[in-house]
């Protein structure tokens, strides 16, 4: 499959970036407001940032809607590339000194969010060091194949969400192993808490936390951003030490959403993060 994802993305990331730049200035607003991804963006938007104009929620979805594109990009390149190559197009590393601190050897948590390519993201740390990994299910067979061998590179292990995987990072923590998830998304039922997310109820992934707390192990806050000027960036950020205590979840909330706040259209919001609520039971979606 590598061939065929390589061949979609044949221009190098930059050039790319700057024909989607010039692509959305020729689409007009109003044909985007009939797309559903869209819809979701904006609904998602409008609950994080009440206090904005309507004109200025519709272009911040437009601007969200295109780094979604581009993320989208960003990974079937990262499926399609040797791990040198991302590596390469990593051009900086923030705070990479609490990644590679020697404390960590006996085991390390990294909780991420959906700012930009979770895989290319993925990919630059498992070329540094081995983990054990959740791993949710591409729905299409062959993509899934080729994706989950893809993230086990590097003695790297991938471990489905339930109770099972869950053990297994556990004990690998046990075995001063590092694991990594993404914590933004809505998780199944018995996997999340209730927290506050952009000031608003929202269904929380609690692991993160809960292994912190569980295991006394490190944990670090890790994202990708892009610098126009620069490149791809690989950040690292310590959370508060109150992510150990019963309230850890909504400190890993707190943390990604200061994390989104300072780019607030680099993020993911095509994905129905409040579509689980008690004090709404339908749908808001829905139109």
């Amino acid at each position: 499959m590598k061939p065929f994802f390589y061949i979609f993305t044949i221009f190098p990331l930059k050039f790319a970036f700057l024909l989607w730049d010039y692509a959305f200035k020729a689409i007009p607003l109003y044909a985007l407001s009939f797309l559903p991804l869209f819809k979701i963006t904006k609904k998602n938007l409008s609950i994080a940032f009440p206090e904005l104009a309507e004109h200025e929620l519709d272009l911040l979805a437009q601007e969200s809607y295109k780094e979604t594109l581009k993320s989208f990009y960003e990974t079937l390149y990262t499926w399609s590339r040797s791990s040198k190559t991302i590596i390469h197009e990593t051009k900086k590393i923030n705070n990479r000194f609490l990644f590679n601190n020697p404390e960590h050897e006996s085991g390390l948590i990294i909780f991420a969010l959906h700012n930009r390519s979770i895989d290319f993201m993925l990919r630059w740390i498992s070329s540094q060091r081995s983990h054990t990994s959740l791993y949710k299910k591409i729905k299409l067979k062959p993509v899934d194949n080729f994706v989950k061998k893809l993230r086990q590179e590097g003695n790297c292990k991938m471990v489905e969400t339930g109770i099972g995987g869950v053990k297994t990072i556990l004990n690998s923590l046990e075995n001063n192993q590092m694991t990594c998830m993404a914590s933004d998304q809505v998780p199944a039922r018995g996997l999340g808490v209730y927290a506050k997310f952009f000031n608003h109820e929202c269904y929380s992934f609690a692991l993160a936390p809960n292994l912190a707390r569980k295991s006394k192990k490190p944990i670090l806050l890790a994202y990708l951003s892009y610098d126009r000027n620069l490149g791809h960036v690989m950040n690292f950020k310590k959370p508060s030490k109150e992510i150990y205590s019963e309230f850890g979840v909504q400190v890993m909330n707190d943390e990604m959403e200061s994390v989104i706040r300072q780019s607030p259209a680099e993020y993911s919001w095509e994905y129905k993060k409040f579509r689980r609520l008690l004090s709404v039971p339908q749908d808001i979606y829905k139109d």
